[in-house]
């Protein structure tokens, strides 16, 4: 009987984590933050725009919007032509990225 307590704590344990971190996923998809996340998951690698808005949960303007102004606030750096055109974090991206992560 002990076993089985400890075993349906166990499965409560895991549910409320993975509702904590699918709360937390929600909270940040659709956001400028939601790219630097995608970026920081990447690796440090490029990644093309095209996948980052697909990742993002964002409209083409909303995300053009936010494009800017992590561009503008030096997060991102932008490569490529307009077609074939990449984002990367940099230092200072994978930092704030850090951070929030942490908060």
């Amino acid at each position: 009987m002990g076993q089985s307590g400890t075993n349906s704590f166990t499965t409560y344990l895991q549910g409320m984590q993975r509702w904590e971190k699918e709360k937390q996923a929600t909270q940040v998809a659709g956001t400028a933050f939601s790219i630097l996340a995608l970026l920081a998951a990447n690796g440090g690698q490029t990644m093309p725009l095209r996948n980052l808005q697909a990742g993002s949960a964002m409209d083409f303007t909303r995300f053009a919007d936010a494009i800017k102004r992590l561009q503008e606030l030096r997060y991102i750096t932008l490569s490529g032509g307009p077609t074939d055109e990449s984002a990367q974090l940099t230092e200072f991206g994978s930092e704030v990225a850090a951070l929030a992560r942490t908060a």
